[in-house]
């Protein structure tokens, strides 16, 4: 049975910008309150060259069964063997987070209630992403690269995006005395 109407926000960037960051801090601040699920992107692209592919798995087996308030099923990509993996359940909550490349897509906004588009220069991103993937992603990162540059080439996410933020994300706290949020 679908769940009230969640409101999602759709957190997007290139790699290694901070979305993963932003979504898990804004996860323990919004879950102190609200029923929260996250999804990230990065467990349904079909490989390092299915950036296009994985956003329509998305778009279709995530984020619509969401939006009606239903649990969306979908298979995971396994990084390891290269080749799908295991079925998943994304569960509908109040309050949806769905972050990674192309979160934010053409297809994906009349989905969202908000979008956030994360910004940090070239440089810092590929050092932020090999000291979080370690040297297995360094072959990669040109092959995802171009795939973030078509993409973003036709639907340049940033010009729709309700919220601009300059990652690194900060760190979001709550101060249980009067509930408002400090970074």
């Amino acid at each position: 049975m679908p769940t009230q109407r969640p409101f999602i926000i759709g957190i997007d960037g290139r790699s290694g910008a901070g979305k993963t960051t932003l979504t898990a801090q804004l996860a323990a601040v919004l879950e102190r309150r609200h029923d929260v699920t996250v999804f990230h992107l990065e467990d349904i692209y079909p490989g390092w060259n299915g950036l296009e592919q994985g956003i329509g798995q998305y778009v279709n087996e995530v984020l619509k069964p969401l939006r009606r308030g239903e649990d969306a099923h979908w298979t995971a990509w396994d990084w390891l063997t290269n080749e799908p993996g295991t079925p998943r359940l994304t569960r509908a909550a109040e309050i949806i987070l769905v972050e990674g490349v192309g979160a934010c897509n053409d297809l994906a906004r009349p989905l969202l209630n908000s979008s956030v588009w994360v910004e940090l220069p070239a440089a810092l991103r590929k050092k932020r992403a090999m000291e979080r993937d370690g040297r297995s992603y360094e072959k990669f990162w040109d092959v995802w690269a171009e795939q973030e540059q078509s993409y973003l080439a036709a639907d340049p996410v940033w010009e729709n995006a309700e919220v601009l933020h300059p990652g690194p994300a900060p760190e979001l706290t709550e101060s249980p005395e009067d509930g408002q949020g400090q970074s």
